[in-house]
């Protein structure tokens, strides 16, 4: 009876182990699943916006021209068009009718608009999967305003949704009122905005949705949509297998595990889309005179518990999360406007911000980054943008950015030099104002000579090309007399000049 009773124990023991196995697996799979549904419907928002802003800019440069329609005024509309990516074509209306466009020319017979599908609230017309004008077998959107109409190319979106995702999607109005673009079979599919599936819900539609809210920004938002089926995938049958091998403990542990990053990730996702990130300011201060020449912005998270989260760790998990890009805003915007005063100053102050790689490749950051310091009236000289030294330049749109960024009055900065591709054809092609050397070989100073040498290689680098030089880490009074000696307009950062602080503690020099 004794042995019946333990095999019946160890049975129910494995039976309820392989089903938590089970349903940890698949709870593993549907976190999988919607991180990839959030990180393709930002996406989806993102590149909407970038079609809605060239819009918008081509209406801007053709507004309010004059000689509508002259040979003058055509060749203007086909060398706007020529620069734009998602677009085919721009043209003039006079009384609700088309008079001419970059691609047809003058029309011998005006054409008459169909009625707009609706209108946004800054009063631009839209059409939506509307027949073209001039040929009714061509398919796409249309937006006019004043004297001007673009046409979107059909092609703006190819690759939404993405190859093989299995993804419905819809770009909407916040009020889902109206619909921009259908991606799939869209019944069903309505959600308020930061709204997501349930935590650890076992359904398998996933849904989330997103809305544009940077300030001016188009009336957007992304819906999508994806079926998880399938108990039985690789992660729930280890899961389980596992689970009947070490009963219902191990397998309640790894639930409890995947409840924690689960929870991490939507503590972050709220955190960012709220605002509730703080960002200090680290001191920048000249060498050889201790003088406060300007800050570094930090972004720092402290969740709801009290607890502080390294940037080491939140910084990829939002960019895992497709909200790299609005973390980076986030940051920009408060940095701006927290130290708006100092910067419109007559004053040499500057601030430091951290530019990724993902930033550089939206097309869209340029444009940003000039309205937040118009907003508040700083000028972009102001303004250094830290660039990691890995960014690819083998990406033209990167380069471009880069250069145009710089063109606009930005400080340009090389971040960790030293620790990536160092070389001096990268200092070439970026045209930076300064470079950043990373605290690792600042740690080196009277305790590495071949650190050392470096260092005094870096040196003599930035001064023959004439750069500026910033030196991270500094923690003792001999690396910065060191540093000082060799080259007294360094800048240094680090624990001995100052530690990140609140703006409100930001020093006055």
């Amino acid at each position: 009876m004794s042995r019946i009773r333990t095999a019946a124990a160890v049975l129910l023991m494995s039976s309820l182990g392989f089903l938590a196995g089970l349903t940890g697996g698949r709870l593993f799979d549907l976190n999988q699943v919607d991180d990839q549904l959030a990180g393709h419907n930002s996406r989806l928002l993102a590149h909407a916006m970038r079609v809605a802003h060239e819009s918008r800019r081509l209406i801007d440069a053709a507004t309010h021209a004059t000689d509508l329609c002259s040979p003058s005024d055509v060749a203007t509309l086909r060398v706007l068009l020529f620069n734009a990516t998602f677009l085919r074509d721009v043209g003039r209306l006079r009384d609700g009718m088309l008079v001419c466009s970059a691609a047809w020319g003058v029309l011998q017979t005006p054409h008459a608009l169909p009625p707009a599908a609706f209108a946004t609230r800054n009063g631009v017309r839209l059409w939506v999967g509307a027949a073209n004008i001039m040929d009714r077998r061509i398919i796409g959107d249309m937006a006019a305003q004043n004297n001007v109409v673009v046409f979107t190319a059909p092609g703006a979106f190819d690759g939404f949704p993405e190859p093989g995702a299995g993804i419905d999607a819809k770009l909407i109005t916040r009020d889902g009122r109206h619909v921009y673009r259908r991606f799939g079979r869209i019944d069903g599919l309505d959600l308020q905005d930061g709204q997501a599936p349930a935590n650890y819900s076992l359904r398998a539609e996933r849904v989330i949705a997103e809305c544009a809210d940077e300030p001016g920004s188009p009336d957007i938002c992304a819906v999508s949509r994806t079926f998880a089926h399938g108990w039985f995938g690789l992660p729930a049958l280890i899961l389980a297998c596992t689970g009947a091998l070490t009963g219902g403990l191990l397998a309640g542990l790894c639930v409890l595990w995947r409840q924690q990053s689960k929870s991490d990730r939507s503590a972050l996702r709220r955190a960012i889309r709220r605002g509730e990130l703080q960002v200090c300011y680290q001191p920048l201060r000249e060498l050889a005179t201790r003088r406060l020449v300007g800050v570094e912005a930090l972004a720092r998270w402290r969740t709801c518990d009290g607890q502080d989260v390294p940037p080491a760790s939140f910084v990829p998990m939002a960019e895992d999360i497709g909200l790299g890009r609005e973390l980076s805003r986030r940051v920009t915007e408060k940095a701006l406007r927290e130290l708006s005063a100092r910067l419109r100053a007559n004053t040499e102050f500057y601030v430091s911000i951290n530019v990724s790689a993902q930033d550089l490749q939206d097309d869209a950051y340029s444009d940003f980054l000039l309205r937040m310091v118009n907003d508040q009236g700083i000028a972009p000289r102001r303004v250094a943008l830290e660039i990691t030294e890995g960014t690819p330049l083998s990406d033209a749109p990167v380069l471009s950015t880069i250069r145009a960024l710089r063109r606009q009055g930005f400080r340009i900065l090389i971040d960790d030099f030293g620790t990536g591709n160092s070389n001096l054809n990268y200092l070439a092609e970026i045209q930076a104002d300064a470079i950043k050397l990373d605290r690792r070989f600042t740690q080196a100073i009277g305790t590495d000579q071949a650190g050392t040498l470096i260092i005094d290689h870096v040196v003599d680098i930035s001064r023959e090309l004439g750069l500026g030089l910033i030196v991270e880490g500094i923690e003792t009074e001999a690396q910065a007399q060191y540093l000082a000696q060799r080259q007294p307009a360094t800048i240094g950062q680090g624990w001995l000049l100052g530690r990140a602080v609140p703006a409100e503690d930001v020093p006055g020099a």
